[in-house]
């Protein structure tokens, strides 16, 4: 495992809220796009979990024998994966992936190029790893529902109070508590302290969010020879779900790019 900068937000605020379980732990965890999408995986597949985090998705590809590389910009979250599930991985960042063209037959990007600096930039380089006929699972918010503006509002004075020493108790009393006991209670107990606070971190003070319409989805995937094969709008969420497939034929520019390393070297050097 290699490292990239000293500390990241998500090394201080790992997402990690749920543990990885058997197939039917999973629908309750995961979206019902992405179970799907994991239950069609070849054994044989090698496939990339980027910003995998402590490893919710990777530890189901782990348990179903899949071949998989988790990579996150977090030393502390992929630390957590890689001993979790014993399985490869690197820390990197999302905009620049140390991997070759068309290395791996499936991507997974779960909520992940909206906390980018640059959306398109990472889902670009997402796509550039992902081989000709292989397929890529991706999560995004979408810019309706009522995120956005519990984002901006309470979030916004949530992410100013943590940063004055003596308004953080009001944000703990005012809204970590009630946080926690809704999450306490729609989980029927099994919901913890900790893993309520990692959520509630990642939804209300996650320093940057973009909310990303299905429009702009497609014309990313046209830009970059791809297809979206499936679509879920996941109604009463805050993320919407796509399946996009690469057309076998290239394209020139970006996705020519082949300066990576080998996947093969990737898995013998963190196994």
């Amino acid at each position: 495992m290699t490292t990239t900068e000293p500390v990241t937000f998500y090394d201080q605020h790992p997402f990690d809220w749920a543990p990885a379980g058997d197939s039917t732990e999973m629908k309750s965890v995961v979206s019902p796009l992405l179970a799907e999408f994991i239950d069609r995986l070849d054994a044989n597949s090698l496939v990339l979990d980027i910003g995998c985090g402590p490893g919710r998705v990777l530890g189901f590809l782990a348990r179903k024998g899949i071949r998989c590389i988790g990579l996150d910009r977090s030393r502390v979250s992929l630390g957590l994966a890689i001993q979790r599930y014993n399985r490869p991985g690197v820390v990197a960042d999302n905009l620049h992936l140390p991997f070759s063209e068309g290395a791996a037959d499936a991507v997974v990007s779960d909520g992940v190029i909206h906390h980018t600096e640059d959306p398109l930039a990472a889902f670009t380089e997402n796509f550039r790893t992902l081989r000709p006929g292989g397929q890529m699972y991706l999560a995004v918010y979408k810019p309706s529902g009522r995120y956005p503006a519990l984002y901006r509002f309470p979030g916004g004075f949530i992410r100013w109070a943590l940063n004055r020493a003596w308004a953080r108790p009001l944000v703990t009393l005012l809204f970590q508590v009630p946080y926690f006991l809704v999450h306490f209670v729609r989980s029927k107990g099994k919901r913890t302290w900790a893993g309520a606070r990692n959520l509630f971190y990642d939804y209300f003070v996650t320093p940057r969010v973009a909310f990303l319409p299905r429009q702009l989805v497609e014309e990313w995937c046209a830009q970059q020879q791809g297809r979206i094969v499936q679509y879920a709008e996941n109604r009463g969420q805050n993320v919407h779900s796509f399946i996009v497939a690469r057309e076998p034929a290239g394209k020139p520019g970006r996705l020519n790019r082949t300066d990576g390393k080998t996947l093969t070297d990737l898995e013998r050097k963190n196994a």
